[in-house]
């Protein structure tokens, strides 16, 4: 029903501790998991379902009472890859359709001869489809490209003199003399020797012109010897040879530039983690960051307005009253700003210190399964597998259009080339746009089941009252098992949504190219409006689609349920989510320049002590690789971190709202403290209904057994 998407009235309270309400306040207020509208609230919206608040005993755990959610849906992106395949098979040849036509690689890729034919695909060149350029820059299709210099054979077009197109040399000196002379005209060439590049003959001469030295350079890197071109790499050299010697020192130093690169890289994230989940460490490293800020506004503000009073007290003045002036005020604002900056730090002190104990959580789940850091090579892995045959449907499709054959010359008129364009028809446009929706849709696809598996993960690490022998890489294994056993339709459709949200900004993007072409201003800007409020909307939803994942993993929700219930936990933890979110950047962009930093360091010791660079034109080319490959490293374990963050955080609130009594409670360590402490402030405000309010006032949290991790 439409009311469950009411917008209720102040959410950010229902579950923030230390807030009064009236006596007479009822429904969600005093449950927090009810929500509805606050003018209509009623029986109706207390008793329907995804009010309902959940019961403890009815909670097994993330893996008992599993379901099947959105059976449909799988079935609909099964029958869209169906129909992709079918697509596809018609491109290939393979399906005869009336509306899409056989294509043919070839005519993307082969040459155009002098007389607008394409070698190889039309009929009277059929069986030549190689591209031999004569001088002019006109192209004569070929059957194989020349492999040697032979100046007594020619390759000609038809208006070539008789006899000048041989299977032998030419020894009538006036035969050679015409065919000489139709070189001048453009009409022949002599053989050259060529190499067969996507069925160009591209002249040897100007392969070994780009190609000799960068081989001699990189053999002489590989060597540790240093050739006249890279003895100058630390003295300016130009583009083309620093890469070159870039290349050879990637080469002379691969071992430890891999070795390095992703091994220690992925170990120092795991120090990273460790380190994080050292009693006070995060908490310094927050509230540093927290209290620097303020003291940055403070600090600002007092010597701009030191300034301002050593302005006015000049005698004579050198700055005008209005420049006076407007420093006095930029100092007032400094002031405010820390003011209402000190304000705001008091507001979230407990909501940052809730975000410090999910971050450590987080950080310990994943020392628990080392194993979910590698499942962004799954994931890419998964992408590749589909990105082929996408891609070769795709060229094939592309190649199936119609082919206008259009002449350019240059100014002289003397010299000239022609070139192709493709004109598609409707039923070619409409088939790429399905290709284009179903890369959309697949690729997300493959990402959200990865934020399934790794919200299963952790919250089967989260709600386990024995993690020591019941939470490992197995774990991994098993939440791998049951998200595509049970929620592969739920995956379905969360990105089908996004998938649909992309190809309508292709398509706006689309027409905003058109309306570029056009000059048509309005169109432009209405169109740049539209495409701004879509990305929007696309990071609108994948925020919820996250959430929802996380709701499906612990409940087993269906999309639409686990939505709308994300939605509202959302809006009725705003505050906390915005502290979890903010410590949760931090930390995440705190790892992403650590870790390429220190691995980086690493390889420089690596490179130095080991008397590698003695061999190197430099080290700074490798180092830079090194710093690359670590930076990736640490962007798939970001991925990874921040989703279990996301996850651990849900389950929190969870754990909070469905167990009253705290020895049921699955929250360990600083979780443990603070959602006793927030339990005690909820009942102290009288938050919670009246019968269990006793009993929440006198919440005490039992320790949890000191458990060593593996």
């Amino acid at each position: 029903p439409a009311r469950c998407w009411r917008f209720p009235a102040p959410p950010a309270l229902w579950t923030e501790p230390g807030v009064s309400f009236p006596p007479d306040t009822h429904g969600p207020l005093r449950n927090p998991s009810r929500l509805g509208s606050a003018s209509t609230m009623g029986k109706g919206d207390d008793n329907h379902p995804d009010n309902k608040k959940l019961k403890g005993e009815e909670f097994k755990g993330p893996s008992e009472n599993r379901k099947c959610t959105d059976v449909l849906c799988i079935l609909i992106i099964i029958a869209h890859w169906i129909a992709l395949t079918g697509i596809g098979l018609t491109v290939l040849g393979v399906i005869e359709s009336d509306s899409l036509q056989k294509g043919d690689p070839n005519r993307l890729i082969n040459a155009i001869d002098y007389d607008g034919r394409i070698c190889g695909v039309d009929d009277e060149v059929k069986d030549k489809s190689k591209g031999y350029y004569l001088q002019s820059g006109a192209a004569v299709c070929v059957e194989e490209c020349p492999s040697d210099n032979n100046y007594y054979r020619f390759i000609c077009d038809d208006n070539a003199p008789s006899g000048c197109v041989t299977d032998s040399d030419i020894t009538d000196v006036g035969l050679l003399t015409d065919c000489t002379n139709a070189i001048i005209a453009g009409e022949c060439m002599v053989h050259l020797s060529t190499t067969d590049i996507f069925n160009y003959c591209i002249l040897d001469q100007a392969i070994d012109f780009a190609t000799n030295q960068a081989n001699m350079d990189a053999a002489y890197a590989a060597a540790g010897l240093n050739s006249t071109a890279t003895a100058e790499y630390n003295e300016g050299s130009d583009d083309g040879e620093y890469l070159e010697q870039f290349l050879g020192d990637v080469y002379t130093a691969r071992g430890i530039i891999f070795g390095v690169g992703i091994g220690v890289s992925v170990v120092m994230g795991f120090i990273y983690l460790f380190f994080l989940r050292m009693p006070g460490v995060l908490s310094i490293m927050v509230w540093s960051i927290v209290f620097s800020i303020l003291v940055i506004f403070l600090a600002g503000g007092g010597l701009v307005y030191t300034e301002y009073q050593k302005w006015d007290e000049e005698d004579p003045k050198t700055h005008s009253q209005a420049e006076i002036d407007a420093l006095q005020y930029v100092s007032y604002a400094c002031f405010i700003c820390a003011a209402l900056y000190a304000c705001l730090v008091l507001v979230m002190r407990k909501r940052i210190i809730l975000s410090i104990g999910v971050v450590k959580e987080a950080a310990r789940s994943l020392a628990y399964m080392p194993a979910l850091i590698a499942f962004p090579v799954v994931q890419a892995l998964g992408v590749v597998l589909f990105f082929v045959p996408w891609m070769i449907y795709a060229v094939f499709l592309a190649s199936s259009g119609e082919i206008t054959v259009t002449e350019y010359c240059d100014v002289t008129g003397t010299t000239c080339m022609n070139y192709k364009e493709f004109t598609y028809s409707d039923e070619i446009r409409y088939a790429a746009l399905y290709l284009l929706f179903s890369w959309f849709w697949t690729t997300q696809f493959i990402i959200a089941m990865g934020q399934l598996v790794v919200a299963m993960a952790v919250s089967l690490f989260y709600f386990s009252k024995n993690k020591s022998s019941e939470i490992g890489n197995k774990t991994v294994s098993k939440s791998l098992k049951q998200s595509f056993y049970y929620h592969m339709g739920t995956a379905a459709f969360g990105s089908l949504i996004i998938a649909i949200i992309k190809t309508i900004r292709a398509v706006i993007l689309y027409l905003q190219r058109q309306a570029k072409k056009s000059k048509n201003k309005l169109a432009q800007f209405v169109l740049a409006v539209i495409q701004c409020c879509m990305w929007c909307v696309e990071k609108c939803m994948k925020f919820i689609n996250k959430n929802a994942y996380i709701q499906t993993a612990i409940f087993s929700y269906s999309f639409c349920t686990a939505a709308r219930k994300a939605f509202f936990l959302i809006l009725r933890n705003l505050l906390r989510i915005a502290a979890v979110s903010l410590v949760g950047d931090f930390v995440l962009l705190l790892g992403k320049l650590l870790i390429p930093a220190t691995t980086t360091f690493i390889a420089y010791l690596a490179i130095t002590q080991s008397g590698t660079d003695e061999k190197l034109n430099g080290i700074v080319g490798p180092l830079v690789f090194v710093f690359l490959i670590s930076y990736f490293v640490a962007l798939m374990f970001n991925e990874i971190f921040g989703m279990a963050i996301s996850t651990i955080f849900q389950c929190f609130v969870a754990d909070e709202e469905m167990f009253e009594n705290p020895n049921d409670r699955h929250a360990e360590k600083d979780l443990a403290s603070l959602i006793g402490k927030t339990a005690k402030a909820a009942a102290n405000a009288k938050v919670v209904p009246e019968d269990s309010a006793a009993d929440g006032a006198a919440i005490q949290v039992k320790p949890k057994e000191k458990e060593d991790l593996p």
